[in-house]
């Protein structure tokens, strides 16, 4: 494809650009074969960087789609831009996973990890949606007979697999808390402890540890620059929402809000 430089030329990180390349490539196969390609799941940072490049190609049309609204991890369909979007179907398959875990403290972790021990890579698997006594999976069609021939537990409690419409997808709503803060920087250790009440010193250990992501990406630079919009996440405490700018303090400290979601 021409111009793939000019098109690229935004990402600077190499694992951004391999990912560009990618899509580029997915693209190419499009154009040539005048037929439909499709992703595997991307988190929401690998979606900024994909929409990017699509939206300056000509020629094609894509349609992203996690299975419902608020999904987090999508899949991108690409295909030529004489076909109608919404006839166009992104392959995904869900299933409700069933077990008796009265007894056992089950967690997102447990699910993912039962599935990653199938061999099932973790692209193929997008949002884990967890139930008081269940959790839905939405995953790849590529692996349905995977999981349904030979995920038979879940942190070694028996489990039943059922297939399920995108329609009975279920999801408890977000439980949001609003912080006002002042830090005296955006840093990513000054945002860490503000929103989720950690010494800035355990907020600098946390980081380099890989214990925190920004925008769904592992980041080990305390010093990291935060901006508004930007969503700090906190393996196990849940994710931290950078909303708002509120000017400066008396102490010229900046003032932000902050949406802890968990």
């Amino acid at each position: 494809m021409e111009h793939n430089d000019n098109i690229l030329s935004f990402l600077k990180d190499k694992a951004d650009r391999d990912l560009g390349k990618r899509i580029l490539d997915e693209v190419e196969l499009v154009k040539e074969r005048k037929k439909k390609e499709v992703t595997k799941f991307l988190n929401p940072y690998q979606i900024k960087i994909t929409r990017k490049v699509l939206e300056q190609i000509s020629d094609i049309n894509y349609k992203f789609d996690g299975g419902y609204n608020r999904a987090e991890r999508k899949r991108i369909l690409i295909f030529p831009d004489y076909l109608f979007p919404d006839h166009q179907v992104v392959p995904l398959s869900f299933y409700k996973i069933e077990g008796n875990f009265d007894f056992v403290n089950i967690s997102h972790r447990d699910f993912l990890g039962a599935l990653l021990g199938l061999g099932i890579r973790r692209d193929y698997i997008g949002d884990i949606i967890l139930l008081e006594s269940s959790a839905q999976v939405i995953v790849g069609s590529e692996i349905k007979d995977e999981i349904e021939l030979n995920l038979n537990n879940v942190n070694e409690v028996p489990v039943n697999i059922k297939e399920i419409n995108r329609e009975d997808i279920k999801f408890k709503p977000e439980n949001r808390k609003e912080i006002l803060a002042t830090v005296a920087s955006m840093r990513l250790d000054a945002i860490v402890s503000a929103g989720f009440g950690e010494s800035r010193s355990r907020s600098s250990q946390l980081i380099t540890s890989g214990k925190i992501k920004l925008n769904w990406k592992e980041v080990n630079n305390v010093s990291a620059e935060v901006e508004i919009g930007d969503m700090v996440s906190f393996k196990g405490r849940g994710r931290l929402y950078v909303a708002e700018n509120r000017g400066r303090s008396n102490r010229d400290r900046i003032k932000l809000k902050l949406e802890r979601i968990t």
